[in-house]
């Protein structure tokens, strides 16, 4: 299939390989629903601002597909990032640890992309090979993102749940540096924590556990820490009340989640709409769900991707920037 092909649909929802099982997936039109026919699976979306326990739900047949090659396709354009007010925005979070207002919150920023077709910025972001939890969207009421997230939000087998937050990023060569970051360290304990502690009211008592306190994953461009939890869910709890318990999710909001999401409410000048949204597949008593970051929303003057990472009392102002830059390169 060529990415091309679907411009001209719709709607839809080209999936990568980690919201099934393993392969690129695609439900060739959306049909909004609340209830799933037999077979059939349920595309899932809540916006950054919207409430998880009112998500969008769509249904349709995901069928698995294959992509031709796209490296010939990607465009080349800059990337201009609005950071003005950036260094203040900082030093008030730092302000607002200091007082104990927040511990960490994550602070985003905003760059403008051209005018390009959707199927340009997928072959862009597919250029090194489809990201795991990749997603090119078109919704039937016309909205449209394209996500290139390296971030599973949550998973649901049966009964069993499983988180992981990421927190920490460092250049492709500096594993021993993120390795030995202290401050990176502490920003991805805050938020296991804040994630643990959402998780406890909807999984059975003493189930809920950190299996894994912090691995790293190597991305072409960056590499990125996580955790891993996992609980066992309540008798009754399903794949959307996992949503509703946890969304938006702790790594792109900060801790604790009210007071950064009030401060991040104050301190940034425009919605995030998808980008740190949540998308995901249901399907049974089986879910996928990513977080959307390395997300482009497409406005009226072409794409607006958003890019961010937390902070924390130890953070520097000018190394946070550099890191926007390093996750930029997801669009180089």
């Amino acid at each position: 299939m060529k990415l091309e092909e679907l411009d001209a649909s719709a709607s839809f929802a080209l999936l990568g390989p980690g919201y099934g099982d393993g392969q690129l997936g695609l439900i060739s039109s959306l049909a909004p629903s609340r209830a799933a026919a037999p077979g059939a699976a349920q595309l899932v979306f809540a916006s950054y601002e919207s409430i998880g326990a009112q998500p969008r739900i769509y249904s349709g047949s995901c069928a698995p597909c294959t992509l031709e090659s796209v490296e010939s396709t990607a465009p080349q354009f800059d990337i201009p990032v609005d950071d003005r007010g950036y260094r203040e925005a900082i030093a008030n979070i730092r302000d607002s640890i200091a007082a104990g207002d927040v511990y960490q919150v994550n602070y985003t920023v905003r760059a403008q992309l051209p005018r390009i077709s959707g199927a340009a910025l997928a072959a862009l972001l597919c250029r090194r090979g489809v990201p795991e939890w990749f997603a090119w969207v078109r919704f039937p009421e016309g909205d449209e993102f394209v996500s290139a997230s390296p971030e599973m939000f949550f998973s649901v087998d049966g009964s069993r749940v499983q988180c992981a937050p990421m927190k920490g990023t460092a250049a492709p060569t500096h594993e021993a540096w993120l390795e030995g970051s202290e401050k990176d360290r502490a920003e991805l304990s805050m938020i296991t924590d804040l994630m643990r502690n959402d998780l406890i009211p909807i999984c059975a008592p003493g189930t809920v556990y950190v299996t894994c306190e912090r691995r790293l994953i190597h991305l072409p461009y960056v590499i990125q820490a996580v955790s891993d939890i996992e609980g066992v869910l309540q008798a009754g709890i399903g794949p959307l009340d996992v949503l509703a318990a946890l969304h938006p999710g702790g790594s792109i909001t900060g801790a604790p989640k009210r007071a950064a999401m009030q401060t991040i409410a104050r301190l940034e000048t425009t919605p995030r709409g998808a980008y740190c949204g949540s998308l995901g597949i249901i399907e049974g008593d089986r879910a996928r769900f990513s977080i959307l970051i390395r997300t482009a929303q497409r406005n009226e003057s072409g794409w607006v991707y958003g890019v961010g990472g937390g902070i924390v009392w130890q953070s520097n102002a000018a190394l946070e920037l550099h890191e926007i830059h390093l996750k930029l390169g997801a669009l180089k």
